[in-house]
């Protein structure tokens, strides 16, 4: 066997693809970014918000629990969930806590801005090392008083937020700017304010948080710069449908690309995701894309070598890691100061972990490259509690020799909670 799978103390195996092609069709699950976006709004809407395809990982449930915290109306119905939104304005003081996401950690504390009782933002695990003091800056500056644990969680904030023009630092991460975007949204103050962002990062994820709006009927405008926003806003009954992941199909159209075929549905080829630029890289690396109506299927052509910036697609990284390993030449992948607040550093467990495998790499000048080898063995893999790492690893697998163990494999519930369901009902078949 090349290899095995092991996890919860068991092992899988997966039969010996040398010689043979992986094939498959995938159906991909929601979209985190986009469903924990959608969730925001429908706490803002006093109407009801319907929402078909929420998904089921960690990041998702984090956040809707804590609409049910907040006193948001919420029941299912089949696959949709209506849920009726609250007045901010008078929120109660209370607790939230939204487990390890940092979407939701940064964008939740400007939303619970908006009351003038204090609101503590809590969570536990990786996500209480990641950095909050952005909002220690921007926050007092609209009339909101904050306290935190050295720049981080868990945090109180009181306002009432009152939305102003400003100017911020967009380079740590794109997901504060996406908390104060929704935050003037939700003001009954907001007029024609202008938040300008210097240094912009993720610009991709802005555009989503300012689409999302946009399907609630919002007129919030973003030039690459500054973010126009033109309130009071009103809300309406809306009904959302979530998007595919593209992050998670980022994963197997790496397989496809190295091993074989693999069709994905239910993806949206004009996304504003961010890691629609799997595609990109994909194309430049030699794959064939053929992109059809209600599908995207990829599939192996040629192994080539590819060089892409990242900065604004970070959680990229740890795949196309994976990609440049079976590759023919050195790539480079760029941006790996986007790395360092992740669920790990990101940057230094790619590299203790991958170098398992036999992998060559090194990193200069924010510059990871990577050098393929003709070969990889099997390794014990710890993913540091990321997710990205585990799910990467695993398709790392697919071709090293004898066994590779995963520890930890559960942490993939943060984003993908089927994943290896998904991995094993991959077929191989005699090329």
């Amino acid at each position: 066997m090349p290899y095995r799978i092991s996890y919860f103390r068991k092992v899988k195996e997966i039969e010996n693809h040398l010689n043979q092609k992986v094939f498959g069709t995938i159906d991909i699950p929601a979209s985190k970014s986009h469903a924990q976006r959608v969730l925001a709004c429908a706490l803002l809407n006093p109407f009801e918000t319907t929402i078909i395809g929420l998904g089921l990982s960690d990041d998702e449930q984090a956040v809707l629990k804590a609409l049910d915290v907040c006193g948001a109306e919420i029941r299912s119905i089949e696959n949709q969930l209506v849920i009726r939104g609250i007045n901010m304005a008078v929120l109660s003081s209370r607790q939230l806590s939204i487990s390890e996401s940092g979407l939701a950690s940064r964008m939740l504390t400007p939303l619970m801005a908006l009351t003038h009782e204090p609101i503590t933002i809590q969570g536990h695990g990786s996500i209480l090392n990641r950095p909050m003091y952005f909002f220690e800056e921007i926050l007092p500056k609209l009339n909101v008083q904050i306290s935190n644990d050295d720049g981080k969680l868990p945090l109180t904030v009181c306002g009432p937020l009152i939305p102003k023009n400003i100017t911020v630092n967009g380079s740590l991460s794109s997901q504060f700017i996406t908390g104060l975007i929704m935050a003037y949204v939700g003001s009954p103050l907001t007029k024609n304010e202008v938040i300008t962002v210097e240094n912009p990062t993720s610009i991709p994820y802005i555009e989503l948080t300012i689409q999302t709006l946009q399907d609630f009927g919002h007129d919030v405008k973003f030039d690459g710069s500054q973010i126009h926003f033109n309130g009071p806003y009103k809300w309406k009954e809306t009904e959302i449908q979530i998007e595919g992941d593209w992050s998670s199909a980022a994963f197997f159209m790496v397989a496809a690309a190295l091993f074989g075929s693999i069709t994905f549905e239910n993806l949206s080829i004009d996304s504003t995701q961010a890691d629609t630029a799997i595609l990109h890289v994909l194309e430049s690396f030699g794959a064939e894309i053929i992109i059809e109506e209600n599908s995207v299927s990829v599939k192996k052509k040629d192994l080539r070598s590819f060089h892409f910036d990242a900065t604004n697609a970070p959680d990229l990284f740890p795949i196309l890691a994976v990609l440049a390993a079976y590759g023919t030449e050195t790539s480079s992948i760029k941006g790996v100061h986007r790395l360092f607040s992740k669920e790990s550093n990101r940057a230094e467990v790619i590299l203790s972990e991958f170098s398992k495998f036999g992998l060559k790499m090194n990193i200069e000048n924010d510059t990871l490259f990577i050098e393929p080898q003709t070969s990889y063995t099997g390794a014990i893999i710890d993913p540091h509690d990321d997710h990205r790492i585990v799910m990467a690893a695993a398709i790392f697998a697919l071709g090293a020799k004898d066994k590779t163990t995963l520890l930890h494999p559960e942490v993939c519930a943060k984003s993908f909670p089927s994943f290896f369901e998904v991995l094993e009902s991959i077929q191989f078949i005699k090329d």
